[in-house]
């Protein structure tokens, strides 16, 4: 797939410089052409899904809903000290298709590296907070896999990871909920995230060959235009946060403390900052502590073209500070079954108050409500990546 895709861009580039009177490009410079363009990668993803909620009458009728969950396409390249990553996805059965990353950096030596453009967010475990398909709670606050446009610095030296970003705002305008990544949205109370700085450190000790504990710091400290008012409030969030890799054993603990001041209009809920991804927007509570605790066990095996099989348990508690909501919860048990380049997700989510969950960490705002039950889903999605 990638020679044949190659191959077209090829044709390509020879087709556009081949001029309508006159030289055509020399071998040479062709060749050293698609030498170039042979070190970008070209790769990408088709995902379907089955669903099965157990709140969901019309689901519970027809034993659940079975789905076109994703396509995507990747482009990463490097040439020289110069370096890009893109990634577009379709999504389907949420009609939406957005850019998930798009970034062109640089290494200035071995130890740093510059982007610009669309990248993730510098904060709490990185790249995923979460083993399981369905992320933990910090994802749907905007915590989790978090995507901006901005510049980042990354700096690594032995067991010390640095990261230094600052973002004008969101990736695409803040008023289209039609994206992946979870972010401030102006189409409540006329908020948007804007001028944010992060930064992030990150030590691993190596105890030996098979284990390592790595400890990290994050902070992120941005302001909230609101649209209606022309005012500007501001938002913190600050994680501490270890990941521990003992032989067939992964660990992740991480605490998250975050709080919005917004320049609400009058009468605006102060203590409910709407935020939005997948088309849907809901309210979150302005103000809140999370604790994640994550436990991983990966099992080899040799089963036809199975290789592996990863059991996991991803649980988010989040207490908000308002007392008139309640808590969140959510715990993911399931399998990560590895066949080659089909990677298949079996997912059981319980949660309570909780989006997507047949709840809501606040009440009365785009018509999520808490509903103080316990609701469960059952998720399984088979990717195919290439």
């Amino acid at each position: 797939m990638k020679k044949l895709g190659l191959g077209v861009l090829f044709l390509a580039a020879f087709l556009m410089c081949v001029p309508a009177s006159g030289s055509a490009m020399s071998a040479e410079e062709f060749a050293r052409m698609y030498d170039q363009l042979e070190k970008i990668d070209i790769g990408g993803a088709l995902r379907v899904q089955y669903n099965y909620k157990d709140w969901d009458d019309a689901q519970d009728e027809k034993v659940g809903d079975f789905g076109f969950d994703t396509f995507r396409l990747n482009l990463d390249g490097e040439i020289g000290d110069m370096i890009m990553s893109a990634e577009y996805r379709f999504y389907p059965q949420y009609n939406f298709h957005a850019p998930h990353h798009g970034w062109v950096g640089y290494n200035f030596n071995e130890n740093w590296q510059g982007q610009i453009g669309v990248h993730q967010v510098p904060f709490g475990i990185q790249p995923y907070a979460s083993h399981n398909f369905w992320f933990t709670g910090a994802y749907y606050n905007g915590f989790e896999d978090d995507y901006d446009m901005g510049i980042k610095a990354l700096y690594n030296n032995g067991p010390w990871d640095w990261a230094f970003a600052f973002y004008k705002n969101e990736e695409f305008g803040a008023s289209d909920p039609g994206r992946y990544s979870i972010d401030v949205l102006n189409t409540g109370n006329g908020n948007e995230e804007t001028n944010q700085g992060n930064i992030r450190c990150a030590y691993t000790f190596t105890h030996d060959e098979n284990n390592s504990t790595e400890f990290g710091l994050s902070g992120q400290y941005g302001q909230l235009y609101n649209t209606q008012t022309e005012d500007t409030g501001d938002g913190y969030a600050g994680a501490a946060h270890i990941v521990g890799n003992y032989g067939n054993w992964n660990i992740q603990l991480e605490g998250i403390q975050y709080e919005y001041d917004p320049e609400n209009p009058e009468g605006a809920n102060d203590d409910v900052i709407t935020v939005g991804g997948y088309s849907f927007t809901w309210g979150a509570p302005t103000e809140a502590t999370m604790g994640i605790a994550n436990v991983a066990y990966t099992l080899p095996v040799d089963v036809g073209p199975i290789s592996s099989l990863t059991f996991y348990s991803d649980n988010t508690v989040i207490e908000p500070d308002n007392d008139d909501w309640n808590t969140t919860w959510q715990n993911v048990v399931g399998c990560l079954v590895a066949a080659g380049p089909v990677y298949t997700y079996i997912d059981v989510i319980s949660a309570e108050n909780m989006t997507f969950m047949g709840g809501s960490m606040v009440d009365n705002l785009d018509g999520w409500q808490a509903s103080n039950n316990r609701n469960t889903r059952l998720n399984i999605n088979v990717g195919y990546y290439f």
